[in-house]
């Protein structure tokens, strides 16, 4: 289905799981405890350890607005699918939509999952009962077309040991080709907390992608949170705040240090940004390159370390890409569409890009990377 003779890989969709998933899936030892969806919901608003989330969508004095703006845009936009419940979003109609909007294949993360297990304190068995569940369905959900449709395992850091294992069991029998964690903290820790070593080591083991990815409005610590009565700072901050940690915590932080075949993908916080934030790191790490506490153990800066083991993904109509390719260079950049959220450009997804890679100056080797090659470079796709 080449475009113009381009493949064009999806590095980040998501699907949108049927209400009864964990119904369905969860290990009965803990289905008491599993995510509660209702399926007349077309909001993705649900409960999980006596917690409702996303939190912008929970209905609050005032702010009622917000809700019907975005889920109405929403709502529209997808109706014909929503109108069919829990049938709705099925294998075959990615495949379909794929096959119109000219995309090859789609690299599949949550929506309800991403929050699911997103309780900065959950019980590590519940967290990893939870993703495991995720995981099943997921992986029946791609058997459809393992080819286009393109799994990655759902992790959750509280138990690293469990989560470890579950990565192990999502590759070797399930065939996901990465796994994502959130950038948040969890259970008290940072991203480069060594304890979650043993999850990184069995992907590095496994070659297969690490994949960190972000959503607002979960009961995770969050910047946007010092932005309590406003929604539109709290999902504006918390995407691209949360993932400038992550890339602190993968560099300076030591995780590719410790880690050098390691595989990483940053994914739905735009890019334009990482210039600079890689300047400032590399700025710090030279100003105290004397000074073991705080940088002893690396061996790169961090623009250096990022260009060798890191991706990223880049909306189409961000300002400065074209800076953004000559920092980190054209085989780091990654496109995502989102679909099917509310902010994805549908119809006309791959339009889409084509549109901003003219924009932007960028030759065709340059697009051919950005719309697919480093994608399936990245997630070990042939």
């Amino acid at each position: 289905m080449a475009r113009d003779g381009i493949k064009v890989v999806d590095a980040d969709g998501h699907v949108q799981e049927p209400s009864d998933l964990w119904d369905r899936y969860m290990d009965p030892a803990y289905a008491e405890f599993g995510p509660r969806c209702d399926p007349t919901r077309t909001d993705n608003l649900f409960s999980v350890d006596g917690l409702t989330m996303p939190r912008m969508f929970i209905p609050a004095p005032g702010r009622e607005d917000y809700r019907r703006s975005l889920v109405g845009q929403w709502n529209a936009r997808f109706a014909s699918q929503f109108a069919l419940g829990d049938r709705g979003f099925s294998a075959p109609s990615y495949l379909e939509e794929l096959d119109r909007e000219g995309i090859d294949r789609m690299v599949l993360f949550p929506s309800r999952g991403l929050y699911a297990a997103a309780v900065e304190d959950m019980d590590g068995a519940v967290s990893t009962a939870i993703c495991r569940a995720y995981n099943d369905w997921l992986a029946e959900f791609c058997s459809a077309d393992p080819g286009r449709l393109v799994p990655v395992a759902l992790l959750a850091l509280h138990d690293p040991v469990a989560a470890a294992d579950e990565a192990r069991r999502a590759v070797t029998s399930l065939g996901m080709h990465g796994a994502m964690v959130r950038p948040n903290p969890c259970s008290g820790r940072n991203l480069e907390d060594p304890a979650h070593d043993v999850v990184w080591s069995v992907l590095e083991e496994l070659g297969v992608a690490l994949a960190v990815h972000e959503g607002s409005g979960s009961w995770m610590p969050a910047y946007g949170d010092r932005y309590p009565r406003s929604y539109l700072a709290q999902h504006a901050m918390s995407h691209p705040m949360e993932q400038m940690g992550a890339v602190y915590a993968l560099t300076v932080g030591g995780i590719l240090e410790r880690h050098p075949t390691l595989r990483v993908g940053i994914l739905e916080a735009g890019a334009t940004w990482l210039p600079y934030w890689l300047y400032r790191l590399d700025e710090h790490v030279e100003q105290l390159q004397d000074v073991p506490s705080e940088t002893g153990w690396l061996t790169r800066l961090p623009s250096t370390a990022f260009r060798a083991q890191c991706w990223i993904s880049c909306e189409p109509d961000e300002p400065n890409i074209r800076a953004l390719v000559d920092t980190i260079g054209a085989d780091r950049l990654l496109w995502a569409s989102d679909y099917p959220h509310p902010d994805c450009s549908y119809p006309g997804m791959a339009d889409h890009l084509w549109k901003g890679a003219e924009a932007s100056g960028l030759n065709q080797d340059e697009l051919r990377l950005w719309a697919g090659e480093n994608a399936l470079r990245l997630y070990g796709l042939t």
